[in-house]
């Protein structure tokens, strides 16, 4: 019998860079949940993730509710990567939870710093809970970018 994570996973790992593991890199968990375009899906994710997560997410103009994700944040995520056009609220509202947080404008930049910063079973969840313009058409596109970089580590 599947575990209450694996189910929840399991139903979204159908729907295309929706919770897709990518690759297992020296034990660590690379997620593609690009079509988390908004804090609430980001939220799910990590709900249903058990292990420590190293959390990339985009950052635009629009304020996040970020006090929807604060107690997974606290319980769940060691690290936060931040990239995109600005840095957000994001970072003065959680680096007092997190071990690391770094802003980066790129998503290259932001997935080099998460293949530094990840440890022994982590789990780097792309979940930017943005929409992604003005960078990316649709989550489709910028999905796949995710996925090119994390061919480029191996």
């Amino acid at each position: 019998m599947l575990s209450k994570r694996k189910e929840s996973i399991a139903d979204f790992s159908d729907i295309e860079h929706r919770l897709n593991t990518i690759a297992k890199i020296n034990d660590v968990e690379w997620i593609n949940d690009s079509k988390a375009t908004d804090i609430s899906a980001t939220c799910f994710s990590m709900e249903v993730i058990e292990d420590p997560i190293v959390w990339i997410v985009g950052s635009n103009r629009r304020e996040k509710d970020l006090n929807l994700i604060e107690n997974i944040i606290k319980d769940k995520v060691c690290k936060i990567i931040c990239y995109g056009a600005f840095d957000t609220s994001i970072k003065y509202a959680f680096t007092r939870f997190v071990d690391k947080y770094a802003y980066k404008s790129t998503l290259e930049d932001a997935v080099n710093i998460a293949a530094k910063w990840s440890d022994k079973g982590d789990v780097v969840l792309f979940s930017p809970a943005c929409t992604s313009y003005p960078n990316y058409i649709d989550y489709r596109e910028r999905g796949d970018h995710f996925i090119e970089l994390i061919k480029m580590l191996k």
